[in-house]
C-alpha cells in the first residue's frame, strides 16, 4: 500500500513538474520578447498616436535592460498585453477614420477593450513604474476627445432628433472619457434638453394620432343621423392627424411612416364624404330648382290671368 501511495505521488510530482511554467526567465524569452517587440512597426499609428510609440521605446529598453534570468514569462505577459493594445488601438484607429456613425460606435467599443487592457498592464509593477500603462492611458484620452468632438459634430448635422440625442450622449460620454469634464457636461445638458422636448412632443404626437383615430371612427360610423355629423369628425380626424404630422415632420421622427396608413384612410373616408354630401347638396338644388320653377310657373299664370282681366276691363269700358 505503502509502495503504491508513494508512485501515485511520484507521478503527481512528474505532471506538477512537467506542466508547470518556470518561474526564472532565460536569453531565449528575452530574445523573442524583443524580437516581437521590434516587429511591432505601424508608422502611420505610431504618427497619430506618438505616446504608443514612445510606450514602445520604452519597453524594448526595459527589456534590453534586463538580465536574461530576469526576462521571465511574468515579463512577457506584460509585454504581450502592450502588443495586443497597439494592434487594438491600430483596428481602433481605422474606424475612427470612417464616415460611418455605426464605425464610431465600434470604435468606442474597441476603446472600452483598450482601456481594460491597460488597467491589466497596470497591475505589472515594471510596466507602472516605467510609465508605459501612462503612455497608453493618454493615447486613449486624446482618441475619446477626437470621438467627441465628432460626434458633437454629427449631432449638429443630423435632423433627426433620436438620433441627434443619441449622439449627443455618446459625445458627452466620450469627452468625460477624455478628460474634458466642462465639455462632457455641456454636451449632457443638450442631451437632455433635447430629450425632454422629443419625448413632450412625441407623447402629444401620440395623442393627436389616437384622437385622429376616434374621429375617424365617429366619421364612419355617427353617432347620431344629424347631416354633417360625419363630415365634421372626418375633419377633426384630418386636423388631429396634420398635427401629429407636424410634430413628427418637426423631429423629422421616423415614426411617421408607421402612421402613413391612418392618412390614407382619412382621405379616403374623406373623399367618400365629400362625395355624399356632393349628392344631398345637388338634390336640395334640384328639389330647389323644381319648386322654384312650380312657383315661376304659377306667377307666370297669374300674371297672364291678370294681364286677360285688365284687357277685359279696357274692352268693356
Amino acid at each position: 500500500m505503502k509502495k503504491r501511495n508513494l508512485i501515485a505521488l511520484t507521478l503527481i510530482i512528474i505532471n506538477i513538474l512537467a506542466f508547470s511554467t518556470p518561474a526564472e526567465g532565460s536569453d531565449a524569452l528575452k530574445r523573442d520578447l524583443l524580437e516581437d517587440i521590434l516587429s511591432l512597426n505601424k508608422p502611420d499609428l505610431f504618427d497619430d498616436y506618438g505616446e504608443l510609440s514612445l510606450a514602445k521605446a520604452e519597453t524594448q529598453a526595459v527589456i534590453q535592460g534586463m538580465e536574461g534570468v530576469e526576462v521571465t514569462y511574468t515579463t512577457k505577459e506584460w509585454g504581450t498585453i502592450l502588443l495586443k493594445i497597439v494592434d487594438e488601438f491600430e483596428q481602433m484607429a481605422t474606424l475612427s477614420e470612417s464616415q460611418k456613425p455605426s464605425d464610431h460606435k465600434e470604435a468606442l467599443k474597441k476603446a472600452d477593450t483598450i482601456n481594460t487592457s491597460i488597467n491589466s498592464l497596470s497591475r505589472y509593477a515594471t510596466a507602472e513604474r516605467n510609465g508605459i500603462p501612462m503612455l497608453a492611458e493618454r493615447a486613449l484620452k486624446r482618441f475619446y476627445r477626437g470621438e467627441g468632438k465628432i460626434f458633437e459634430d454629427m449631432a449638429t448635422n443630423t435632423a433627426e432628433t433620436k438620433v441627434r440625442v443619441e449622439y449627443e450622449y455618446l459625445s458627452s460620454a466620450s469627452y468625460g472619457e477624455g478628460g474634458m469634464p466642462s465639455d462632457a457636461s455641456r454636451m449632457k445638458f443638450e442631451a437632455r434638453r433635447d430629450e425632454r422636448k422629443y419625448k413632450r412632443d412625441m407623447e402629444s404626437a401620440s395623442e393627436y394620432i389616437n384622437a385622429s383615430r376616434a374621429h375617424l371612427a365617429n366619421a364612419r360610423n355617427p353617432p347620431s343621423g344629424f347631416f354633417g355629423t360625419a363630415f365634421m369628425a372626418i375633419m377633426k380626424a384630418r386636423n388631429s392627424y396634420e398635427n401629429a404630422e407636424g410634430l413628427y415632420q418637426k423631429h423629422s421622427d421616423k415614426e411617421l411612416e408607421n402612421v402613413k396608413g391612418l392618412e390614407d384612410e382619412i382621405k379616403s373616408v374623406y373623399q367618400r364624404l365629400t362625395l355624399d354630401t356632393l349628392k344631398v347638396i345637388a338634390i336640395y338644388l334640384l328639389i330647389l330648382s323644381f319648386i322654384t320653377v312650380i312657383i315661376w310657373i304659377d306667377f307666370r299664370r297669374w300674371g297672364d290671368e291678370l294681364d286677360d282681366t285688365r284687357l277685359g276691363e279696357e274692352l268693356i269700358v
